[in-house]
């Protein structure tokens, strides 16, 4: 299947275009399958989609991982801290499909507000 052709690439494009325009200090909005292709993308800065998707999906591969060894559940949200921004990382699961959405912002990005943004995008995700 191409990832066009992907169930949650219509929703995750629109729900990726509202959070990069709700967010202060959002450069870059991307959905993610779990095994690293890019769905949907918005940003502000130019990031090679496809270099970042499998990025992100290793992250959440490595909070699973982390979250399974340790016992802790699984695993919701991983950040990467900077100098200059943050990566946020959310695992969600939109239906039957296991997905991955990173936040890249700059420093000035309130976390609680990106984290807000991350839960409404997984409600809008979800596809039955």
């Amino acid at each position: 299947m191409k990832t066009s052709d992907h169930p949650c690439a219509a929703p995750g494009a629109r729900a990726s275009h509202e959070l990069l325009d709700a967010i202060d200090g959002a450069r870059t909005v991307l959905v993610a399958t779990v095994d690293g292709f890019p769905l949907a993308v918005a940003q502000r800065q130019p990031l090679d989609a496809d270099r970042l998707a499998a990025i992100v999906s290793s992250i959440g591969a490595l909070g699973a991982a982390a979250s399974r060894e340790t016992g802790i559940g699984t695993p919701r949200c991983l950040v990467v801290e900077s100098t200059q921004g943050r990566l946020v990382v959310r695992c969600v699961k939109a239906g039957a499909h296991d997905l991955v959405v990173a936040v890249l912002t700059d420093t000035q990005a309130l976390l609680g507000r990106v984290w807000t943004a991350l839960v409404h995008i997984e409600q809008t995700l979800a596809v039955p």
